[in-house]
């Protein structure tokens, strides 16, 4: 007895797409509910950015 994993595979593509295709929209109707963050540099970067300045 073997399962076959590609109507799987593809059903859960499908609903990632779907998934993805959905949040876009919302977030293009609603600016307020993007996620627009202002990133805090992670230490490297900070690292990075003191060596350059020297």
């Amino acid at each position: 007895m073997g399962v076959k994993f590609k109507p799987i595979v593809m059903l859960l593509m499908i609903f990632f797409i779907a998934k993805i295709s959905f949040e876009t929209a919302i977030a293009e109707k609603n600016p307020e509910h993007k996620n627009v963050v202002d990133r805090i540099p992670a230490s490297i970067d900070q690292s990075y950015y003191d060596h350059m300045n020297k």
